[in-house]
């Protein structure tokens, strides 16, 4: 080995992370990983390009030009673009300054042909999963089963490997079995998972900011990825006299093996709670023997779970195994004799137990600020990721927003353990789950098992009584089946699984009736099963957007009849368009032609392009001046207000033909929409209910308009008209993509337009559906070098033949130099520094739309500042500097849904803000927003 001196001390590298030097006319890098360091090329195998100036990630260096990587341990090069190794170099430090040996070590820096190419990096992410019970056990299971090859730590409160919980209260409280019984893991389980298992070892807090635990003993163990798996533990209560006595609770293995004791020991056991706790354990003393009371408040057993009949039925079943229930009735004091009631009666007890339900244990979330539900509990998507995107909550603890809704939901149940951990392991591993599953439980009860599948809470409960037990269907308000509650027919179980998963109604009659074939109902009754079945948004939530949202006929369907015809604002012109009486445009509302004229009174109309005689399009001109519109084919005329003024022929010929004597030509006047403005710009509607406009836009997207809007009279300067091959949606997802602004277009980040590192915002209203680009414009000169690697679409160097173009004139009541506004569902409001414009969307279809521009300035504008918007002109529309780009990206992406085998699109960026406003341009938040806006909408 030939050592040679670096003159760099160690503690600088540390520090840096990554350093370059030169040694012995080698350009070599430095790197700290993990307290070591390592050697490597400074220079990217591809293209010039030093390796220091990149990014170091998971072990590997990002080359900062074509973001090649390389494995900064073994020099291995991880794919395209790169196939080549770097050479890597022996290290050491000697009095604390490092040392090179200057020779590569053996087969550094050789070409990795296809081997490099398809080998896989290493993987030095640390997932830290705090809380050792079946949860945190199934998520490092299924990490690992999906690829995670990192370090696994779990952390454990209790000396117990870990284990499942249903049968503490069950064989295992009764002696049947023991704990080795209910461990998760089989024997060297563990151990080949590559877990790193530390059990008795609580957790005193997190730190976000270091991405560390501290332990109860001060130590820190840093993650990259963290899982709180923490659980729940039993509600206390406080009673009077608890003092005298041993009040029983039962979540954890000591809990049971206490209470297991104390029940065999007992005569009288007093369990207070009516849940599924209390009637286990009420069970499990009736089994020993034991005389057994229920003390409930409320006045049924599991009120707020199942509906009266399966509650009553399951009442009857505890009496008949001579348990007592003592219903709707509250406990004064507890003592050496028993529990006495507040009625003053006492119910004798030598072993009390309390089973009042859990508390979610989120002590630790609430303090790291990670955000947790009112009720308890820490809120996760669906992915089971938190508020903070590197820490995932699975099981007792979790509670899974609806990601449209907004409705939450904590599960306390040996599936919702093992579901929600599949979904957290699986996406820390990069493979999220597809698919959800139909809630289910089951609980152990006096010789026999009660399960649910589905949600119970539901308007009716339809019973079928064909066995020993009747089975409950708990039924919505359209008589689909939502829920199934059985004592025992597993065929009505997965039936009912079928019928709720087809969400089809039902005829409750064929469905009590003892002799109908519970699955014939669905072959004979579930022909077609409903949109929202067929169309399953992916389990990942807002992160993902199915192909099928953009290419399928049906969606496209509803969308016209839901979002254009609904209660929505659809832009159709400008005033200025039509300054006299008798001007007009024809225009759109989705796709719907329609008129926009201005009357003889001065108002502005607006109706269908339709004659309501033979449905044919009675305006066939662009724009134009008319006294009245008359339909090509049978010459039916209208009014500037759409009511129908001639009918050629109307009393026939000679007294023979046409219409007869109750045709009244009021009833037939075109299909007029709800028409508003606002300082010149021109919107209709076809809902009665659709609110003002100033609500529908709310005040922050009516500051950005009014900056255009701002009540000057408007000049039309000229219109731009083309036809993407595309979805009409991507249009309005692309304006509210920065993320693509500061990558694609080369004239926007080259001139400092729209560039990572100006002030800028992604600003979205709180119904998620409009929106706001913004940017305050730069020289180009505040773009950092790192950016520019980042952007391969910038280019140095790069100037125009007339700088003019680039001149801003401040003119607006507006911080931004440039804002894209977008309003909901179909217009753009375009301020590029001082050209103005709008963009009417009108969809042809789920593959194709049309864009018409409309670009303007104000009637008190000077002859140079119109020249200056003109000039300005030429950044956008179809063949712009701006726009060209997006044209064939938009093509692009929906040639990639229609050729390829399917899929979704993934707009994960910026997780630390769900949906919303955004002031980061790497950020798809308000693409998330408007997804979820559209899914409430559609229904979906």
């Amino acid at each position: 080995m030939s050592f040679q001196l670096t003159n760099v001390p160690a503690a600088q590298v540390h520090g840096a992370g990554a350093m370059a030097v030169e040694v012995d006319g080698l350009r070599l890098a430095l790197f700290s990983l993990d307290g070591e360091i390592f050697a490597t090329g400074n220079i990217c195998t591809h293209a010039f390009a030093l390796l220091t100036d990149g990014h170091v990630e998971n072990g590997c260096v990002e080359c900062p030009l074509h973001q090649g990587l390389f494995d900064i341990r073994t020099g291995k090069a991880q794919g395209t673009p790169v196939t080549k190794d770097i050479a890597t170099y022996a290290v050491k430090i000697d009095e604390g300054i490092v040392w090179v040996d200057t020779q590569p070590r053996a087969g550094a820096g050789e070409a990795g042909g296809r081997a490099a190419a398809l080998a896989a990096p290493a993987d030095f992410r640390r997932l830290v999963i705090v809380g050792a019970g079946q949860a945190g056990a199934e998520a490092a299971r299924r990490a690992r089963a999906e690829g995670f090859a990192g370090t696994i730590t779990m952390l454990g409160d209790e000396p117990h490997p870990p284990y499942e919980r249903p049968p503490l209260s069950k064989d295992l409280l009764l002696g049947k079995t023991t704990l080795a019984d209910a461990h998760v893991f089989d024997a060297g389980e563990a151990e080949a998972l590559k877990l790193e298992l530390r059990l008795s070892t609580p957790v005193a807090s997190i730190d976000r900011d270091k991405q560390a635990v501290v332990l109860g003993d001060g130590e820190t163990l840093a993650y990259d990825m963290l899982v709180l798996a923490t659980g729940a533990e039993a509600r206390r209560i406080d009673l009077p006299g608890a003092e005298t006595v041993t009040l029983h609770y039962l979540r954890d293995a000591k809990d049971s093996e206490a209470l297991g004791k104390a029940l065999r020991a007992a005569e009288s056991v007093v369990v207070i709670g009516g849940g599924f706790i209390g009637l286990e354990l009420a069970s499990a003393a009736r089994a020993l023997g034991k005389s057994a009371t229920v003390i409930e408040a409320q006045d049924r057993l599991l009120q707020r779970l199942l509906p009266p009949e399966p509650a009553e039925f399951l009442a009857w079943v505890a009496e008949q195994n001579d348990v007592a229930l003592r219903l709707g009735a509250g406990v004064a004091r507890v003592g050496p004799e028993g529990v006495t009631l507040t009625d003053g009666t006492t119910v004798a007890a030598d072993c009390i137990v309390v089973g009042i339900g859990a508390r979610p244990r989120d002590d630790l979330a609430r303090a790291a600020g990670l955000e947790t539900a009112a009720t308890g509990g820490i809120v996760v998507n669906g992915l089971n990721r938190s508020s903070d995107p590197a820490i995932y909550a699975v099981g007792d603890v979790a509670v899974l927003r609806d990601s449209v809704t907004g409705a939450e939901a904590r599960m306390e149940s040996w599936q919702n353990a093992n579901l929600s951990a599949a979904r957290a392991g699986g996406a820390i591993a990069g493979k999220p789950q597809i698919g959800t599953d139909v809630p289910w439980f089951w609980s152990d009860l006096f010789g026999g098992t009660l399960q649910i599948v589905g949600a119970p809470a539901a308007d009716q409960t339809c019973v079928r009584r064909d066995g020993e037990a009747p089975v409950f269907f708990c039924l919505d308000a359209d008589n689909r089946v939502a829920a199934c509650i059985d004592f025992g027919d597993a065929e009505a179980l997965r039936a009912a699984r079928q019928m709720i998963e087809a969400g089809q109604p039902v005829d409750r009659a064929a469905l009590a009736d003892p002799d109908t074939n519970l699955f014939q109902i669905e072959d004979d009754d579930m022909k077609m099963l409903p949109i929202e079945k067929r169309f399953a948004w992916p389990a990942a939530g807002l992160d993902r957007v199915p192909d099928w949202a953009y290419t399928n006929k049906e969606i496209y369907d509803r969308e016209v009849e839901r979002i254009f015809h609904g209660k929505t604002w659809n832009y159709v012109g400008l005033e200025a368009e039509v300054p006299e009486a008798g001007d007009f445009v024809r225009s759109y509302v989705g796709p719907t032609p329609v008129v926009m004229v201005r009357d003889h009174d001065g108002g502005i109309n607006v109706f269908e392009n339709r004659c309501s005689h033979r449905a044919a399009e009675f305006c066939r001109e662009l724009r134009g001046n008319t006294e009245e519109f008359v339909c090509p084919y049978h010459q039916w005329s209208y009014d500037l207000k759409g009511n129908l003024a001639g009918v050629p022929f109307r009393r026939g010929v000679n007294g023979e033909g046409g219409m007869g004597p109750d045709f009244r030509p009021e009833n037939h006047g075109v299909k007029k929409l709800f028409v508003t403005q606002r300082n010149g710009a021109v919107f209709a509607s076809f809902s009665d209910a659709v609110e003002p406009l100033e609500e529908y836009l709310g005040e922050e997207m009516l500051t950005d308009f009014d900056a255009v809007f701002n009540g000057k009279k408007l000049t039309v300067l000229g219109h731009y008209r083309h036809t993407l091959m595309g979805n009409w949606k991507l249009y309005p997802e692309n304006l509210k993509d920065p993320y693509h602004a500061t990558l694609l277009h080369t004239f926007l980040v080259t001139f400092g337009l729209l560039v990572a590192g100006n002030k800028s915002a992604m600003i979205v209203d709180p119904s998620g559906r409009h929106s706001t680009m913004a940017s305050a414009k730069s020289d180009g000169a505040a773009v950092s070098d790192e950016n520019k690697a980042e952007m391969r679409a910038y280019r140095d160097g790069l100037t125009l033949s007339d700088p003019r173009m680039m001149d801003f004139i401040p003119e607006f009541d507006s911080p931004w130099s440039v804002t894209m506004q977008v309003v909901w569902p179909g217009l753009i409001v375009q301020r590029e520094m001082n050209t103005l414009g709008v963009r009417q969307i009108v969809p042809n279809g789920p593959n194709e739309f049309t864009m018409i521009w409309t670009m303007f300035g104000y009637e008190d504008d000077t002859e140079e500042m119109t020249r200056h918007r003109l000039r300005q002109g030429n950044l956008m529309g179809p063949a712009g500097f701006l726009g060209l780009e997006d044209n064939e990206a938009i093509k692009f992406v929906q040639d990639g849904m229609l050729n390829s085998t399917g899929g979704e699109h993934l707009v994960v960026l910026d997780p630390k803000v769900p949906t919303g406003t955004s002031t980061t341009l790497i950020s798809e938040a308000a693409i998330r927003a408007m997804y979820k806006h559209w899914r409430q909408e559609m229904g979906l």
